[in-house]
């Protein structure tokens, strides 16, 4: 397993708490009582994705 592959599967797994937190289908707002989850889940999905985009660039550079 490469490092880019792990960071993807922890990506999808934070994908999936935002999905689980979601009131809406496009994720744009938490269920009631759930938001501190929903904004964090969402924060680790961003990290997560900004890192897989650079470990992209470095493997496209190299």
């Amino acid at each position: 397993m490469t490092t880019r592959e792990l960071l993807t599967y922890y990506l999808e797994s934070e994908l999936d708490k935002v999905f689980d937190y979601s009131a809406n289908r496009q994720q744009t707002q938490a269920k009631r009582g759930y938001e501190r989850e929903f904004s964090e889940a969402k924060e680790r999905a961003e990290i997560l994705q900004n890192l897989i985009e650079e470990i992209g660039k470095m493997i496209d550079y190299a």
